[in-house]
């Protein structure tokens, strides 16, 4: 039954899994000359105009001390804020430091205890202590990481209440593309210290999205295997085309000898807003499907034509246990309308990376 499943199944419909001017208008019958002309003053109502109170009224020397007098008023607040929007300037440039040295402490420290933060794909990290737990696993998935941040601006809803918007540059490894994003913080002012208390993370307008939303399928990069009592399937995931698609190959043995192999390419349709896959065999079956995410588990769902003719259907899905393993199971499976038994639950390891070779020169 395994052979006949990972044969009719996992090849042609396998994925990869992913655990993220203010004034009055002037009206029809009044033109713009007639509106910048002066009202006559109507007869009987005060009297003659007075030289002198018609030259106090329209004096410079009236307008600028009303001038000064209001900058006089605002200046305590002006001050103030000048000295908040320094302080979340500097907590931004401690957030980038901590960033770069990968401590992810130190940068969770940045964020009020109960901040959330949403990426550019709609997944919402709540708490201080999550956004801790999601970068510590990130840093150490990306040693080399980079962060470059721009501010565009710091405007105050409040004393205590601030909205940032800017943008943002990651690169993951040094030489692969960087990531352009937009964003837009708002910071809280707590016991005289401002921390962040939401980051919502955005495409900027007009990016294409495709390696963006294929982050999500990162972790899965590299070399896999499923290894049974008769059967052993490799598999290996890269990025390719600038990181626009993911291209993952695989091949199966049956007693020590290849018996099939195939192609699987991920990419994201920007038409449908999907996650799409397309699958080769070597015997000449193909398939499409879709991805989309179920809290846990990703889903895959897929239609093709098999190598005789026949159409076939499928759900895949795909659990992360830890960092280098998953589990994979096959249910509604149809060959030509006729249902198929579910598939066993499947265990796939990460490959641990071929020892380097011991030279001569360093065993001298």
């Amino acid at each position: 039954m395994r052979i006949t499943r990972i044969l009719s199944g996992l090849i042609l419909l396998a994925g990869l899994p992913c655990l993220y001017a203010d004034g009055e208008p002037i009206g029809p019958q009044q033109n713009a000359t007639q509106a910048a002309q002066p009202a006559a003053r109507p007869e009987g109502q005060g009297g003659t105009s007075s030289p002198v109170t018609d030259a106090a009224e329209s004096s410079p020397q009236s307008a600028l001390r009303a001038a000064l007098e209001e900058a006089r008023d605002d200046a305590p607040a002006n001050r103030q804020q000048s000295a908040d929007e320094e302080a979340i300037r500097l907590a931004d440039l401690a957030f980038v430091a901590a960033y770069e040295r990968g401590d992810a402490q130190a940068a969770a420290a940045c964020f009020a205890p109960d901040a959330e933060f949403v990426d550019e794909q709609g997944n919402v990290i709540e708490g201080r202590a999550a956004i801790e737990e999601c970068l510590t696993e990130f840093f150490a998935a990306h040693p080399d990481c980079t962060l470059e941040m721009n501010i565009d601006s710091i405007r105050f809803i409040s004393s205590g209440v601030a909205v940032e918007d800017g943008s943002t540059t990651v690169t993951h490894t040094e030489g692969a593309p960087a990531i352009a994003s937009r964003y837009t913080t708002i910071h809280v002012k707590t016991d005289g210290k401002w921390y962040t208390a939401s980051v919502r993370d955005h495409a900027p307008k007009g990016r294409p999205e495709h390696r963006v939303q294929l982050q999500q399928l990162e972790w899965l990069l590299g070399d896999w295997v499923d290894e049974g009592d008769d059967s052993l399937v490799n598999f290996s995931c890269q990025s390719i085309e600038n990181g626009n698609f993911l291209l993952r190959q695989f091949t199966i043995q049956v007693a020590g000898r290849d018996v099939m192999s195939g192609t699987q390419r991920i990419g994201w349709d920007p038409l449908t807003g999907k996650i799409r896959a397309w699958i080769f065999d070597s015997e000449g079956a193909y398939g499409e499907g879709n991805w989309h995410r179920d809290g846990e588990n990703w889903v895959l769902k897929t239609t093709g034509v098999l190598a005789d003719g026949q159409t076939a259907s499928s759900t895949s899905i795909y659990t992360l246990v830890n960092e280098h393993t998953m589990t994979w199971q096959s249910v509604d499976y149809e060959v030509a309308g006729v249902q198929q038994p579910d598939s066993e639950v499947f265990t796939i390891v990460r490959q641990a990376p071929a020892p380097e070779a011991v030279t001569a020169a360093a065993t001298d």
